[in-house]
């Protein structure tokens, strides 16, 4: 094997590498703003667990206003009504986490923002 396709064959592990850290962190971040929505919606920890999976499930293929869409419509229909600029904000704010907890490897949720 030549160095180039020893080379070629290192920068196609970390691509592979990158990209599921990435769907990793997505994952979280979808569970966690799942997480953040039962709270909204006053869910018992059978239904809100099963709201998760169900919701973490769902949305791991869909792009980001999709999934906002989706949550906006999920709050709506338990009568919790929030501006797409609140679930936004939340959204990042559990991006953040959820990229702080891959670098750290602990989960860092300790509650949702104010």
């Amino acid at each position: 094997m030549t160095t180039f396709d020893e080379r070629e064959q290192a920068f196609e592990r970390q691509f592979v590498h990158e990209e599921d850290i990435r769907f990793q962190e997505r994952t979280r971040r979808n569970r966690l703003l799942a997480r953040w929505a039962c709270e909204r919606m006053a869910l018992g920890p059978d239904a809100a667990s099963y709201f998760t999976d169900t919701f973490v499930a769902q949305t791991v293929p869909l792009d980001d206003e999709a999934l906002l869409a989706r949550l906006a419509m999920e709050l709506a229909a338990a009568g919790t009504d929030e501006p797409v600029s609140v679930l936004r904000r939340e959204m990042q704010r559990c991006a953040g986490l959820a990229r702080a907890e891959s670098r750290v490897g602990l989960a860092l949720d300790q509650g949702s923002s104010p």
